[in-house]
């Protein structure tokens, strides 16, 4: 068993409590939390200004495309979507061993203990089964052409299969439809029926630009001009309610929602779904802000992502985090924080269907800690210096062993 005592210890438990000169004891789980615990076991202290807190999960990935730098053209959707069919093999092929292995760096440095990653190939999970932070593998269907339905499905139920051959206690398999736009709704039912079967966590792009809302409600605008250069006589196979309406009795992922409707969030929030967040991928696409306040509203859990390297510059989750807290104006900032640090911690478990996210007897022991540089007076005001003031960490555990 290991004691740690730190000056702040945020819980994220249901009361959002924070125990100053706090202790937790854990081994492969947490076994308590609170101020002296068990004499037993001696205590280390962390130091002045240290803060515990559960570790970040960053739920949305697309670590396939982490050679990126310079390759992909930003500012607007549809040329970004062109020059990704444009180097998507390139990148793929550049992203090899030494790609993932300093991708997952990135993330464990600043705090992360589990990402959700979208694998559209299945090139990465030779890389990835042996990852030292948890994986949810989200293996991607995407197809819209009828005739090639069964062969897609086929090429599916093998990536799955080979996927499910290396589960562990820290890979996990989820499955993942593209988009609305971009998959048959054949293969979409039968996509579903397998998450259903088995338990599987699903994710699928939802609402990211204007021009997905234009295709889907009337057939026109740019999707169509990309369609019709890229596949003859396509059309849209599905409105925006039918397919949220898919996902009912499942644990689905919205990613993005920029672009949703007051009616489509109704709906989600019927569904029980979850939205991701991905500020800086919205912002260098340029498509827009989620409105924060109408997720809220309808009572969505969001979670916050980095999304992948093809539509951002850093997987670290805490500068993803404050450039939300930056972005959204309209939002005090104290209150914010708070969400934001849920976010990426006891919102994104629920969405990955994981246990942990926050420092409760019984969850997994996945902890860091790390140091502000002055204490905090106000607690209230704790998640926001947290955010200000953090890019890496001084520790991580996951499941209790130290990374």
């Amino acid at each position: 068993m290991i004691k740690l005592r730190a000056d702040y210890v945020l819980t994220l438990n249901d009361k959002y409590e924070i125990i100053e000169n706090g202790e937790v004891l854990f081994d492969e789980k947490i076994i308590a939390v609170g101020k002296d615990l068990d004499d037993s076991v001696p205590a280390e202290y962390l130091g002045k200004n240290s803060v515990i807190m559960p570790a970040l999960i960053n739920t949305h990935t697309h670590l396939e495309f982490s050679s990126n730098y310079t390759h992909l053209e930003y500012g607007d959707f549809m040329s970004w979507l062109n020059s990704v069919l444009e180097h998507r093999e390139d990148l793929f092929h550049d992203c090899k061993s030494e790609c993932y292995k300093s991708a997952i760096k990135e993330m464990k440095k600043s705090g992360v203990c589990a990402f959700g990653q979208i694998s559209s190939s299945g090139n990465d999970l030779k890389y990835l089964k042996h990852s030292p932070l948890k994986v949810v593998y989200f293996n991607e269907i995407i197809g819209s052409n009828p005739a090639a339905v069964d062969m897609i499905f086929q090429d599916f139920l093998a990536r799955i299969k080979e996927s499910e051959e290396v589960q562990n206690d820290k890979f996990k398999v989820g499955l993942s439809i593209h988009s609305p736009y971009s998959v048959h709704p054949v293969l979409m039912r039968k996509v579903i029926e397998i998450a259903k079967a088995k338990n599987y966590p699903i994710q699928t792009h939802f609402m990211e630009s204007k021009a997905e809302r234009k295709w889907l409600e009337k057939g026109e605008g740019e999707f169509k001009i990309f369609f019709e250069k890229h596949f003859k006589n396509a059309k849209p196979l599905i409105t925006p309610i039918e397919f949220i309406e898919q996902f009912k009795n499942t644990n689905t992922t919205f990613i993005h929602c920029v672009h949703a409707n007051e009616e489509e969030m109704q709906k989600i929030s019927e569904i029980n779904g979850y939205v991701t967040h991905c500020p800086i991928s919205n912002r260098l696409l340029n498509v827009g802000l989620l409105n924060l306040e109408s997720v809220k509203n309808f009572s969505i859990p969001y979670n916050v992502a980095t999304d992948g390297k093809s539509s951002n510059y850093s997987l670290n989750l805490f500068k993803e985090i404050r450039s939300a807290l930056l972005m959204h104006t309209d939002l005090h900032p104290k209150y914010l924080a708070k969400d934001l640090i849920k976010a990426v911690t006891v919102n994104a478990a629920k969405a990955l269907g994981l246990n942990n996210g926050s420092l409760e007897e019984g969850k997994d022991a996945d902890i860091i800690s790390f140091k502000l540089p002055n204490g905090v007076e106000n607690l209230e005001l704790l998640p926001l210096q947290i955010i200000l003031h953090t890019e890496k960490v001084s520790r991580l555990y996951i499941n209790g062993s130290e990374i």
